[in-house]
């Protein structure tokens, strides 16, 4: 839809209009390039073969941010000529600097403008915080903040106008700077969509490290005690089990929240483990206490996000236990090696799950850690937040992601004023992002356009959108497989702490024979 005060015959692209953003600077930004495409230009990415096509007329920014010395954050703007008012921002994934490019045509072909950032850095691993706390702070939660202002002056000098609404969608790291903007910007976003973060990130690492010194043996180099096919046996019987919990046996378990490890039930469902095995799947469910305390530090992945199958192939905690590159040492080594202890020769055997602990949140906590759960200010400036993550997810523990909104309704004081502006979706059979065996699309900001149905039923957007514009509450939504299936099934997804239970009768495979009930199957 158009916005109040967009011209519904847009001219075409303004080449001398674009070229005037060039050298413009705005507080610590300033422009670098800016091309103008017409309708139907490639648009090559940088760094690679892949080319976007299919793109309206726009002007394309390119922009610099250095808010210290040592910072030079690189931002894009895409501005189509056919503007709606709105300015929407995509999010990163990992510690990867790659802008999103796909998403972003996605928003500007819909009429948005479309920002992203590289985070500060060029790459894909921690080497680049590994003598530059500066780099560290802008990758935890200045990258995005400084892009997003100044993509609202390019956007005002460009357009003779504000933008109307300002909207920030990602998964993983970006639903972690999701969180971070909320809770620390609270007025660069009308909307924020923040799926599976990764917010409590210092946690998550050691959560990791905690799984990698469960399931290997000191001087066991890269040998694991459990592997993937381990864990496939374990997911295919535990999800057996607990299948119908909802009513349907569709392979996906609906609300695995108060689920157990019970090796008793791995031997009914005739899966053999030893007593080792044993320990150490315990261990990982259990998650890493503090050793002082005792308190928990992160808690263990659900019971059935052991392993899936995605279109991409399979996935598991052993893709997230280890370094891919290096599988003898630790998944994310070089953030305690080089971020927190600046030891070359740091030795994960010795971690210390006391002391060790208490320097890895002082020393990294504040720069990375997005755990606030007061976000009052948020919602004062009339902000809304959807948060979405995957049951099945095997890298970002779906009941962290759990505890934290339960927390925001804490600090809110009811659930009913928390889900007055925020709101969480938990997905059954979904992976870390999107895939898995249920039904998982349902959102183009965040997993691209294809197969999503384009209203505020089905694409979270568009929910978004509409709650932040018309006030219409998202009360649920509509999620399809993906596949040649997508059209025919469908689930309805709930907003905590409701799930989605089959109503008897019904067509097992469409969303409309499931409701949504406060109580667990």
């Amino acid at each position: 839809m158009l916005l109040a005060g967009c011209a519904e015959d847009p001219s075409g692209p303004d080449e001398a209009g674009c070229a005037s953003l060039v050298d413009r600077t705005w507080g610590d930004a300033t422009i670098e390039s800016a091309t103008a495409l017409e309708a139907e230009d490639e648009l090559e990415v940088t760094g690679s073969e892949v080319k976007i096509s299919d793109l309206p007329e726009l002007c394309r920014v390119q922009g610099v941010a250095t808010p210290t010395a040592e910072s030079r954050i690189a931002f894009e703007v895409w501005l189509p000529s056919d503007w709606d008012g709105r300015i929407h921002m995509v999010g990163n994934g990992g510690y990867s600097s790659a802008m999103n490019f796909g998403l972003m045509a996605d928003l500007v072909r819909g009429g948005s403008a479309a920002v992203a950032t590289d985070t500060g850095h060029e790459g894909d691993d921690l080497s680049f915080g590994a003598e530059n706390i500066e780099a560290r702070n802008d990758w935890g939660h200045r990258a995005v903040h400084e892009s997003i202002v100044a993509a609202k002056h390019i956007v005002e000098e460009h357009y003779a106008r504000s933008a109307e609404y300002s909207y920030f969608s990602g998964c993983s790291t970006g639903g972690h700077q999701g969180l971070m903007e909320a809770q620390r910007y609270p007025d660069d976003f009308d909307g924020v969509i923040a799926g599976a973060p990764g917010n409590n990130r210092t946690n998550l690492n050691l959560g990791f490290l905690w799984q990698y010194l469960s399931n290997h043996e000191r001087d066991g180099g890269d040998e694991t005690i459990l592997d993937s096919s381990d864990l496939e046996k374990i997911n295919q019987a535990v999800v057996a089990r607990y299948d119908d919990r909802d009513g349907v046996e569709d392979g996906v378990i609906s609300d695995p929240s108060d689920l157990r490890f019970d090796p008793d039930l791995l031997e009914e469902e005739g899966v053999s483990l030893s007593d080792r095995q044993i320990s150490a799947l315990e261990s990982m469910y259990q998650g890493p206490k503090h050793q002082r305390t005792g308190d928990v530090i992160y808690p263990g992945w659900p019971v059935g996000s052991e392993w899936l199958e995605t279109e991409a192939g399979s996935a598991g905690w052993d893709g997230y236990w280890a370094d891919p590159a290096l599988p003898s040492q630790p998944s994310r080594v070089d953030f305690f090696r080089s971020w927190v202890f600046d030891d070359p020769e740091w030795d994960w055997w010795e971690f210390d799950w006391s002391a060790d602990v208490d320097e890895v949140h002082t020393v990294m906590g504040p720069v990375v850690d997005a755990t606030d759960p007061d976000l009052s200010a948020f919602q004062s400036s009339g902000g809304k937040l959807l948060m979405f993550t995957g049951w099945q997810d095997p890298v970002v523990s779906a009941t962290d992601v759990l505890g934290y909104y339960d927390e925001v309704v804490g600090a809110s004081g009811s659930l009913e004023s928390a889900q007055d502006f925020a709101r969480l979706f938990m997905v059954p059979g979904m992976g870390h992002c999107g895939g898995g065996p249920g039904a998982t699309l349902f959102s183009s900001s965040t997993q691209g356009a294809e197969g999503i149905q384009d209203d505020a039923d089905h694409n979270l957007i568009r929910a978004l959108e509409a709650w932040v514009e018309d006030g219409t509450v998202p009360e649920t939504l509509v999620a399809t497989r993906p596949g040649p299936d997508s059209d025919s099934f469908t689930r309805t997804l709930c907003p905590h702490p409701q799930t989605a239970k089959y109503i008897p009768g019904g067509d097992q495979a469409r969303a409309e024979s499931f409701e949504c009930v406060d109580e667990q199957g």
